[in-house]
């Protein structure tokens, strides 16, 4: 195997992470070490957009600790109606990390070496190619490792998706639907959303953009504000009873009596997962969850992004849904999803 432990990977190597430390302290640390030095024009990276390469010792193909992998790579996707994992991870053994797979843009690399005192994480960006995320986790015993690797299970889930989502938002400024974007402009704000996004559907304080494929593959993307005075956007009840009314009006279904909603569970309850995120523009809430048809048969995921705009005292929330009865949907929504982190204010 070469040697992955280069001056990169020395700059960028972490303590053990407590189960106190933030993620986004992480970020403020890679931020800090990845602008130390400028870097010589690297190849493009390569792989899908949800794809993982792992590397591991060969000794460690078929013991528990490539199990303990499994959980963090090969687990479902949040989010999703149907199970489909949250990675397309493929798996080598260290002797063949060389030629295309050092391209791959997201790599976690696994290490045993008895020197080291306790379990770190490296992180490091663009080392064989640009943009590209590789991290290694090392240990001095099977028993640490597989200890370390199942705390921090989703602090590397999300280093390696909040990348890969940030990787597609990159490619997206260069092409996005420029149609979606002039209409988005004309309520104050800019988004880059996927070009084959064509069909628009504006309203005040409203847009809804669309694929419009007829019923395979759709992706959507959704625009619009409420009132704020002051309350909770955490509030998951508040959200989604206004959340309901704004679909009702705007999204109706194809025969009368139709129309968009957040799907329940059989209690009632709405099938939301929301979370706390933190951005360079502040705070926002991002929900993932399923809607369906009321008095219909579609349905599918959508994912948020509720914010506060205290300028204009709104409630501003950005969302993507897929309806993709046949096909996979964990690609079409990260590829909207990453379109939601282009969003903002346009300037003057």
């Amino acid at each position: 195997m070469k040697n992955i432990m280069n001056r990169d990977w020395q700059n960028h190597i972490l303590p053990s992470l407590g189960r106190g430390m933030g993620v986004g302290l992480l970020f403020v640390l890679i931020l800090l070490f990845s602008c130390t030095e400028e870097k010589p024009r690297l190849a493009d990276a390569k792989g899908t957009p949800s794809e993982l390469l792992v590397v591991i010792p060969s000794s460690l193909v078929g013991t528990d600790i490539a199990d303990t992998l499994q959980t963090i790579t090969d687990c479902d996707a949040p989010g999703l109606a149907s199970a489909e994992r949250i990675f397309r991870t493929m798996t080598i053994g260290e002797r063949g990390y060389e030629k295309v797979y050092m391209l791959m843009h997201s790599q976690l690399h696994v290490e045993l070496d008895p020197r080291q005192k306790v379990p770190t994480l490296g992180v490091a960006h663009d080392v064989s190619a640009r943009p590209q995320l590789q991290l290694l986790v090392r240990a001095a015993s099977q028993a640490q490792l597989r200890q370390f690797l199942s705390r921090n299970r989703e602090r590397i889930q999300h280093l390696i998706l909040d990348f890969q989502l940030d990787r597609q938002a990159q490619m997206l400024q260069h092409k996005h639907s420029k149609k979606v974007d002039k209409e988005l402009r004309r309520l104050g704000y800019t988004v880059c959303m996927p070009v084959d996004m064509q069909s628009t559907k504006r309203g005040r304080d409203f847009l809804w953009a669309s694929s419009n494929r007829g019923g395979d593959k759709d992706i959507n993307f959704l625009f619009y504000t409420l009132p704020w005075t002051g309350q909770d956007i955490r509030d998951m009840d508040w959200y989604i009873q206004r959340r309901d009314s704004v679909l009702r009006q705007n999204i109706p279904g194809a025969q009368e009596g139709q129309w968009m909603q957040t799907s329940r569970a059989d209690d009632g309850s709405p099938v939301v997962w929301p979370m706390l995120r933190r951005t360079d523009d502040g705070e926002l809430v991002e929900v993932r969850g399923l809607w369906d048809m009321h008095g219909g048969f579609m349905g599918g995921p959508f994912v948020a992004r509720i914010r506060i705009d205290s300028t204009e005292q709104k409630v501003v929330v950005t969302e993507g849904f897929v309806f993709s009865p046949n096909t996979s949907k964990r690609d079409l929504l990260r590829s909207i999803e990453a379109g939601l982190r282009t969003f903002k204010r346009q300037t003057p």
